[in-house]
């Protein structure tokens, strides 16, 4: 039921860029499939993946056979449930696919920094009307490796329904109209927000999503650059201020269901459970779209949604999805990369029923979502201008995928945010 949620695909590659560094320790990585350098048909492109669950694999076949029909070329899908160990393996056996799906950023920075990536450049890839951050995600000093080919919503405010209304609360269109918000629901008696981040070992993740979002809002795209590429300190007066804004309601009794103790113990599927009972123990909740399918009840009449309001004007959008990525010299590879961003593959995927996520194509159709929580997510994703990558998955592991989690759970455990800033910073690899 959460097969879309970050937190349960998060551990797929994490230590990719260690596994990798270690698989490609020879000189050829790069090498791979006799597949032909002329992308003119009849080609084979071989592509490994990890989307897994068999609507969403239905979903991309609509691409790939799409893809078949028009360049007479052939694409050899494999699914991996440990995408990290296959594609060391592959790698390692100089035998790597032509095109990968990586999870994270992060991953793919790794096996370029170990050479096993081909530049889109040196492949021919083409690509034009990308979303927002989708190619960015996957650049790295200028040079563009990988782009996301499928997306999905992290900002999203979810909300109850009738109850956030007759509660006084109306659709924010700022971070403050959302405090105000806050304030008056929790005033008329319900407790406005519904938080929780347990998830195992993995428990914080959730957290970092809302201080990605404020870094994003309160400091825009390039400074959210410099801090997921370690140039600006979690220790820094700008790091400091998002995590003081999310402050305000983690540490706020009134404003969180349970408090701080609630949101560390709280599973991170069952946290918006509340806002469906009777009466509702809360009424807002901040998820990506995953979340839904925990929902009860329908959209416009028992909950909504919007995004996350903007800090003094500025807004954006925080989203996970997978990156393509090419590892061999066969042109078709470059063709397929190239066709799965346009509008057609994009609507033959994400209009299909299975699909889940989000088109990375600006010139997407809205109205071919299969669902109307899509189609609205898409609008909203749309509408923006400022997008980004989820922060800590663009983050070495030992940050990102380690001390950012644990470090937030401190931090809600009473460890002063000095502490808490400064232990992240610890963590970041040396060079």
């Amino acid at each position: 039921m959460l097969s879309n949620g970050r937190g349960m695909r998060w551990a797929a590659a994490l230590g990719m860029a260690a596994i990798v560094a270690t698989a490609c320790g020879g000189d050829d990585g790069g090498a791979g499939t006799d597949g032909g350098t002329d992308g003119g048909g009849g080609q084979t492109v071989t592509l490994l993946h990890a989307i897994g669950g068999e609507a969403e694999q239905e979903a991309l076949q609509q691409a790939l056979d799409l893809f078949e029909q028009e360049t007479g070329n052939t694409v050899e899908a494999e699914y991996t449930d440990d995408f990290a160990t296959t594609l060391g393996i592959r790698i390692d056996g100089n035998n790597p696919p032509d095109v990968a799906f990586y999870p994270q950023p992060g991953a793919l920075k790794g096996s370029v920094d170990s050479g096993a990536a081909v530049s889109f450049d040196e492949a021919g890839v083409e690509t034009s009307d990308l979303a927002p951050g989708v190619l960015e995600a996957g650049t790295f000093d200028g040079t563009a490796y990988g782009v996301v080919v499928k997306q999905a919503l992290s900002s999203l405010l979810w909300y109850k329904l009738p109850e956030f209304e007759d509660a006084g609360g109306s659709v924010p269109e700022s971070w403050e109209d959302m405090m105000s918000v806050t304030d008056t629901i929790a005033g008329s008696g319900t407790t406005p927000w519904c938080i929780g981040i347990e998830s195992g070992g993995a428990t914080g993740w959730v957290a970092t999503n809302w201080i990605e979002d404020a870094m994003l809002r309160l400091h825009g795209g390039p400074v959210y650059d410099q801090w997921t590429t370690g140039e600006l300190a979690f220790d820094s007066p700008e790091v400091r201020e998002a995590f003081e804004l999310v402050g305000e309601i983690f540490f706020t009794e009134e404003y969180v269901l349970g408090g701080a103790t609630g949101i560390i113990n709280t599973p991170f599927g069952d946290a918006a459970a509340p806002m469906f009972q009777d009466p509702p123990a809360c009424v807002m909740h901040r998820q990506a779209g995953f979340i839904e399918g925990n929902f009860e009840g329908e959209l416009g009449t028992d909950y909504g949604l919007t995004l996350l309001p903007p800090v003094d004007g500025r807004g954006g959008a925080v989203f996970s999805g997978d990156l393509a990525a090419i590892h061999t010299d066969n042109a078709a590879a470059a063709e397929l990369v190239s066709f799965l961003t346009t509008k057609e593959a994009q609507e033959a995927w994400h209009g299909h029923e299975g699909s889940g996520s989000l088109s990375v194509s600006s010139a997407f159709d809205s109205s071919v979502y299969p669902s109307e929580s899509l189609a609205q997510q898409g609008e909203l994703l749309a509408g923006v201008d400022l997008a980004r990558f989820d922060g800590s998955d663009l983050m070495p592991s030992a940050v990102g995928g380690a001390a950012f989690f644990t470090e937030l759970v401190a931090w809600l455990n009473g460890q002063d945010l000095d502490t808490t800033l400064q232990n992240i910073d610890a963590a970041w690899p040396s060079e």
